[in-house]
């Protein structure tokens, strides 16, 4: 009878445990979801790099979400750039100006090592029809910058991350 009992308590106990497991993995998803609250929607899950280099062939982009920067010289200028699911920009605009740019991808690049993976996505700003400037986006992280060379003189222009102006969020911050 002392056997029965003995078996019936472990049971109990190995039963009991197996619960217990459940719940720290499913408290351990959580946490690694609010880890990644702030992150671009590309790196929770991050395509292989041939995979996202180009969109649907035919099919018009569609915007997934926006990030706002400011001019680190002159933090009254302010731009917004469109991206995709997969993280491709799509277009960008300027605060004052009527029309949004359109950004054509050029190529991609990553260094691995330190914290986090630093991805650099080279664009080309594209008015009537001709390479106006180039764009240089570069993701860490939670943080984003955008360097613009000029066409026409080559002067260049950095750009910041507004973290206060919902970034990675589905409308544009102006």
């Amino acid at each position: 009878m002392k056997k029965i009992t003995s078996l019936f308590f472990i049971l109990i106990l190995i039963t009991s445990c197996k619960k217990t497991d459940k719940k720290v993995t499913e408290t351990s998803d959580k946490t690694e979801q609010i880890n990644y609250k702030n992150q671009p929607p590309q790196l929770e899950s991050m395509p292989k790099e041939n995979n996202d280099a180009t969109e649907d062939i035919g099919a018009p982009p569609i915007v997934d979400y926006f990030i706002c920067y400011k001019n680190n010289k002159n933090p009254k200028m302010l731009i917004w750039i469109s991206f995709t699911n997969k993280g491709k920009a799509i277009e960008l605009k300027y605060k004052g100006q009527k029309d949004t740019i359109p950004l054509e991808f050029e190529k991609k690049e990553s260094t691995k090592g330190g914290a986090y993976p630093i991805v650099y996505e080279y664009y080309n700003e594209i008015l009537n029809n001709k390479i106006n400037g180039k764009y240089l986006l570069t993701h860490s992280g939670n943080w984003d910058y955008v360097e613009y060379t000029r066409g026409k003189d080559g002067k260049i222009f950095k750009f910041t991350i507004v973290h206060d102006a919902n970034p990675y969020g589905k409308e544009p911050c102006f």
